[in-house]
């Protein structure tokens, strides 16, 4: 029997056998190149061809184009960690290092798997982390927005008829009816300051003077220090085992890890430092205990590897101890926050109300 022909592009039922693209590069374009990458060169595609095929496969417009870029770097010559380099606000400090370790140990393909791991890891988290701030931030806003409207529109119309009184106002509306005359003179004023502000501290924050500051406020300040803290043990944890399995030494991979901290100096400081230590021959346990920045269960579990020769496999359990903590400290980070903003409208609103109402009932009482 012949076979008959269908033609699968008619009407309704044409097959979605292509994605729609994007112009922008989103974090999920990142991921999946690096996991075309990872697959391509672990089945023994050349490096070029893979750089290539995840080109074709790319949905960003944006991140195609760079992509092919970095094949044409990678064909003249470059290493792929070079290559990769050149585009810093696309690819991570940490992942070109983790990269370019994976080149000169041989064993990129194994390294590129780990490394999506992490990277799909790390996404996870940051969702979970916009997900959580999502309903703090947007209360927080609400908040604000009602108690300014509150006082620039809707307490002065009460002002006239407190005036027609003739009484002395009670301290608490005195003090809000201040409060709204200022926002209503000044307010375009207190917007422009805090504009100027923000402005002012990110031009700051990117200067290295601004960058140490930054680095040591947000390891210090009460619970964001500690979700930043443990969230750098995880960090630490997952990259010295990924580069000591991938078979690069222990000096190499602690001098590598300064450049995947290159965006916090409090701990690209340490790592200098436990660098040095261990190249004069002192182990890594001692030289992390000396910096003082680092937790005392990642300095025992470090020791505990070194002396049982398992260091990449007790910081495997390590790194999964502090991703769960990670996770239960940003839930308490935004349980707190919600709380706070919540206590903070509540009070305001009262306050307002109260305002208003004690000059109406007084009156009241003296009409009665």
């Amino acid at each position: 029997m012949p076979a008959v022909a269908m033609d699968n592009s008619v009407g309704l039922f044409k097959p979605r056998v292509s994605d729609k693209t994007h112009p922008k590069v989103e974090p999920l374009d990142v991921l999946s190149f690096f996991q075309q990458l990872s697959t391509l060169f672990r089945a023994g595609t050349p490096i070029y061809e893979a750089i290539t095929i995840a080109s074709d496969q790319c949905q960003s417009d944006l991140f195609k184009d760079i992509i092919e870029q970095i094949g044409r770097k990678v064909a003249a010559g470059a290493a792929l960690n070079e290559s990769l380099a050149a585009y810093p606000e696309h690819f991570k400090a940490e992942w070109i290092q983790v990269v370019k370790s994976g080149e000169a140990s041989g064993k990129l393909g194994q390294i590129l798997e780990q490394l999506v791991k992490q990277i799909d890891a790390a996404n996870e988290m940051r969702s979970q982390l916009v997900s959580a701030m999502m309903y703090p931030c947007i209360i927080l806003c609400v908040a604000v927005g009602a108690i300014a409207v509150m006082l620039v529109k809707v307490v002065p119309t009460f002002a006239a008829m407190f005036d027609s009184f003739g009484k002395e106002l009670p301290g608490i509306t005195q003090a809000v009816l201040a409060v709204s005359d200022f926002l209503q003179e000044k307010g375009h004023y207190i917007l422009g300051g805090i504009i100027a502000v923000v402005w002012s501290t990110r031009r700051y924050v990117s200067t290295p003077d601004g960058n140490r500051m930054k680095a040591r406020l947000m390891v210090s300040v009460p619970l964001v220090g500690d979700v930043v803290v443990q969230a750098c043990m995880q960090k630490y944890a997952m990259n010295v085992a990924l580069l000591l399995r991938s078979g690069l030494p222990l000096l190499e991979t602690i001098a590598a890890m300064k450049g995947i901290f290159s965006t916090n100096w409090v701990y690209e400081t340490a790592l200098d430092r436990v660098s040095k230590h261990v190249e004069r021959g002192g182990n890594v346990a001692d030289a992390l205990e000396q910096t003082g920045v680092f937790t005392s269960f990642v300095v025992s579990m470090t020791r505990i590897g070194e002396e049982s020769g398992t260091l990449p496999e007790v910081l495997d359990e390590v790194e999964q101890y502090y991703r769960r903590k990670v996770g239960v400290l940003i839930g308490r980070v935004t349980g707190s926050m919600e709380t706070v903003v919540i206590l903070f409208m509540g009070v305001a609103v009262a306050v307002i109300l109260c305002s208003v109402y004690l000059p109406m009932f007084s009156m009241a009482g003296g009409i009665g």
